[in-house]
């Protein structure tokens, strides 16, 4: 759900309402969330094949979607994260 700082995908009247119960079935809930996963490597594409849109037709939702923001909060959600630190799954036991 999103914090009263975020901005709900309901609030972007330009999307298609099936486009908004779709991201939201896989918990992409944000405008935030939905420009930054944009931003990742493949991203765009991912989003795309999710509402069966064209990747040209998702960057223009994605656009729409941006000016629901502020331009500061919009460009930090487009900066690479570093997720080095976080682990990718549950570690082997150690041997006693």
């Amino acid at each position: 759900m999103a914090s009263s700082k975020e901005v709900s995908i309901e609030n972007v009247k330009e999307w298609p309402e099936e486009h908004v119960r779709t991201l939201k079935k896989s918990w992409i809930t944000t405008v935030e969330q939905v420009i930054a996963t944009s931003a990742t490597p493949g991203g765009l594409s991912l989003l795309a094949q999710q509402l069966a849109v064209s990747e040209e037709e998702m960057r223009r939702l994605v656009d729409v979607a941006r000016t629901y923001l502020d331009p500061a909060v919009a460009a930090e959600m487009e900066q690479p994260v570093d997720v080095s630190q976080y682990g990718l799954g549950a570690l082997k036991p150690k041997s006693r």
